[in-house]
């Protein structure tokens, strides 16, 4: 396997944006940021607009914008200000290690346009916290469909191909997976490193609850639920 120094002599990763859609500013948020700066990439926060929000700014390895609240609608905002060809959506709970970036550089050096996703882990790392996960990244590797925890990225030219990313305020990376799915299904790559996220909701609301809350809420959106019906109970749910 290639090292990180020998990819990084080609300045491959400033070829990476990454895009990072948010609620509001927070300690994890800060410390994705600091991650991100350290591997040497760009990135653009986008976050959901509140009355009175400051304009757009520059901060310390990227842009900080504002846009309505709409995850869709934050990547969509945040890819339409970067000239990079690849895109690395994270949610700003996730935590890079080397591995992550290194199979990520690999596979932007090699230049074939490309769209995946790497295997969630969660941080708490509990039995049941690894067989969801196990679960997932299984799931994933078989119906070629990701979810935000998984870290998706993606070519440039292949979003040309699905009229760039969905504006949709959630299931958005579902509409997104399946465009991309019917679109360039072998360009599709499940790659093994792993991405770290926070397992909270899991452990606050109980692992039965939330894998059959989670199933109804994507069985509801492929039977014709309307993204704004389910944005609307998700987060009535989490506050």
């Amino acid at each position: 396997m290639e090292s990180i120094e020998r990819i990084d002599n080609g300045e491959m990763h400033k070829n990476i944006t990454v895009i990072v859609p948010a609620l509001a500013p927070s300690q994890e948020l800060e410390a994705l940021l600091g991650q991100i700066r350290a591997f040497g990439f760009d990135f653009i926060v986008v976050q959901a607009r509140d009355a009175g929000a400051d304009a757009d700014t520059e901060v310390e390895g990227g842009l900080w914008l504002q846009a309505p609240a709409s995850r869709g609608g934050q990547i969509a905002a945040g890819i339409a200000r970067c000239d990079s060809d690849w895109l690395w959506v994270l949610h700003d709970d996730s935590r890079l290690c080397e591995e992550t970036v290194e199979q990520l550089l690999q596979v932007v050096q090699r230049g074939t346009p490309r769209w995946g996703r790497f295997a969630v882990r969660f941080h708490e790392g509990t039995l049941r916290l690894r067989v969801v996960a196990a679960f997932m990244n299984l799931r994933s590797r078989l119906s070629k469909i990701c979810t935000g925890d998984q870290g998706m990225f993606f070519h440039r030219q292949l979003l040309a191909l699905i009229d760039d990313f969905p504006v949709q305020p959630l299931m958005e990376d579902i509409e997104a997976s399946k465009r991309l799915k019917k679109a360039a299904d072998r360009q599709f790559l499940a790659l093994t490193a792993p991405l770290v996220t926070s397992g909270r909701r899991w452990i606050e609301h109980g692992y039965v609850i939330t894998i059959l809350y989670m199933w109804r809420m994507r069985w509801r959106y492929f039977f014709g639920a309307s993204p704004e019906a389910l944005f609307y109970q998700y987060y009535r749910r989490q506050g």
